[in-house]
């Protein structure tokens, strides 16, 4: 009796002291594979949970999250993290999934000088709006940027005609289309511009290197998987179809092998991100938003940990 009431304790004691590490995914086609997966049973390891984008950054930012997906742009914004972070894969870059919707009164760039654009600050939104207007000859400081959420930034353009133009990614961006506007640049015209990656704490991996791994393995298989890309699009209450259609405006990478060929495109990108974030527009007026830019002495060698994952 003894023994089994020592026993008893023991199973207790481990429930206690071994929790689950967390896994967060969130709001963009290529990362919304995860639900697909854990519909199969593939993420059991993982206490999973499916998050609003901006959710997912600010709980990972606080050190509560172990693995999560975003882009290499929130990624650098948010260094140095509470806890060491680094990058365990990149799933993709955008290829027309990040959009600039204007109004059919804007016919050029120039007309944006001095207009209101909506999007959320604190997002690739930002890195995206910032790309258009370089390649214009312009900044964000000729535009008046109204930071408004994710969710809500497409419908507040749509019944609000005093917006110039809106920035978001598929399929939230979709809402705002209507017959007063037009899709004015994608991310298809900045290739390379927003990649997007699966992150972990350094911690995590340390001591779970075999799931970081498993995880990865895991994650490339079901890219090609048809159960869970069925499961995937249901869960979205879309048609396969459409869902592969919305896979299609990302340029996806199907093997670890061609993931880890985008080291140095990935490397030269985050050091113009890193310049990008040295000093805030005054245009951004969002506290939270600012607080992202200041300079940083940042290795980002260190924070590319795909050698790491052996």
């Amino acid at each position: 009796m003894k023994r089994i009431v020592i026993f008893t304790l023991m199973l207790m004691f481990a429930h206690l002291t071994y929790a689950q590490p967390k896994l967060f995914s969130s709001d963009w086609p290529v990362w919304n594979l995860t639900e697909g997966m854990n519909e199969k049973g593939l993420l059991n390891d993982f206490d999973y949970s499916f998050k609003n984008y901006e959710t997912a950054l600010k709980w990972f930012k606080a050190g509560n999250v172990d693995v999560t997906f975003m882009t290499l742009y929130d990624f650098i914004s948010m260094q140095p993290t509470k806890q060491p972070t680094l990058i365990l894969g990149v799933t993709d870059y955008s290829n027309g999934g990040d959009k600039l919707i204007l109004r059919n009164t804007i016919k050029k760039a120039e007309d944006l000088r001095g207009k209101k654009v909506l999007l959320a600050s604190n997002t690739i939104s930002l890195w995206l709006l910032h790309n258009y207007l370089e390649k214009h000859g312009m900044n964000l400081n000729d535009v008046q940027i109204i930071n408004k959420s994710v969710n809500s930034a497409p419908l507040l353009f749509k019944e609000d005609k005093s917006y110039a133009a809106v920035v978001g990614w598929n399929p939230n961006i979709e809402k705002a289309l209507d017959e007063s506007s037009y899709v004015g640049s994608t991310s298809r015209d900045y290739p390379r511009a927003i990649y997007d990656l699966i992150v972990a704490k350094e911690s995590f991996h340390t001591s779970s290197k075999d799931l970081s791994k498993k995880l990865l393995q895991s994650y490339f298989r079901s890219l090609t998987d048809k159960e869970v890309i069925e499961s995937t699009a249901m869960g979205l209450s879309v048609s396969e179809e459409e869902y592969r259609l919305w896979l299609d405006d990302a340029k996806i990478f199907e093997t670890w092998e061609e993931s880890n060929l985008e080291y140095q495109h990935l490397v030269n990108n985050a050091e113009r991100i890193r310049i990008f974030l040295s000093k805030a527009p005054t245009t951004i007026r969002d506290e939270e938003t600012r607080k992202r830019f200041m300079p940083r002495d940042i290795d980002i060698l260190d924070l590319i940990g795909f050698q790491k994952v052996k």
